[in-house]
């Protein structure tokens, strides 16, 4: 069982690193967006859902990595986050991510 545990979680993994070193980097800057917004919408509701906490998945860590994936992740993520169903409380994301953004020096512009 545990010999199975490991081979599916390589499986995984290399399933993701696949989509996010191909698939992902083919996809346009709208396919990019749509991406986020989906993904970002369920993580929220999820960590609202289980955590009572919608904002708790946004980390400098999360940041990071999305920063790393996607070069243009700030002005995706805006674009994604103008169409999101809800109203975005951007006070709460930039006090989990106080020490690597600030309003004023984000490239961002939000």
């Amino acid at each position: 069982m545990v010999k199975k545990a490991k081979e599916n979680r390589l499986k995984y993994k290399e399933e993701e690193n696949y989509f996010w070193k191909e698939e992902y980097q083919k996809m346009s800057y709208q396919k990019k967006v749509n991406y986020w917004l989906t993904t970002i919408h369920q993580e929220m509701r999820s960590q609202g859902e289980a955590l009572g906490d919608e904002y708790s998945e946004f980390s400098k860590e999360w940041y990071e990595t999305n920063k790393n994936i996607e070069p243009n992740f700030d002005s995706i993520f805006k674009e994604a986050i103008e169409n999101i169903s809800f109203e975005f409380n951007w006070n709460e994301y930039y006090k989990r991510n106080s020490k690597i953004l600030k309003k004023d020096s984000c490239s961002c512009n939000f």
